[in-house]
């Protein structure tokens, strides 16, 4: 109470943590408006993405084929209750 009395002779801006954001300078930013303007830049920086495409994410990572037989053997190999709960049966 009395911090908060202090806080309006003294002439500070206050806010609550949800209800005020800092513009890049370090102001408080009020007004919906404002915040909305700021919000919105904020976004667009956060997902600016200006890295080059690098040679690995266009290589094909296709491998071997999965052959049926090792699959089959590999099913088999595991403890039945196990098989049973990764087939999708009861």
């Amino acid at each position: 109470m009395m911090y908060k009395t202090i806080e309006e002779v003294v002439g500070r801006k206050t806010c609550s943590p949800s209800g005020c954001l800092k513009a890049k300078n370090g102001d408080i930013i009020m007004g919906k408006e404002k915040l909305l303007e700021r919000w919105a830049e904020y976004i667009g920086e956060l997902f600016d993405d200006d890295r080059k495409d690098h040679d690995v994410m266009k290589r094909n990572f296709a491998g071997l084929p999965i052959l049926e037989d090792k699959v089959r053997s590999a099913i088999r190999k595991m403890k039945t209750r196990k098989r049973q709960a990764q087939m999708g049966s009861p």
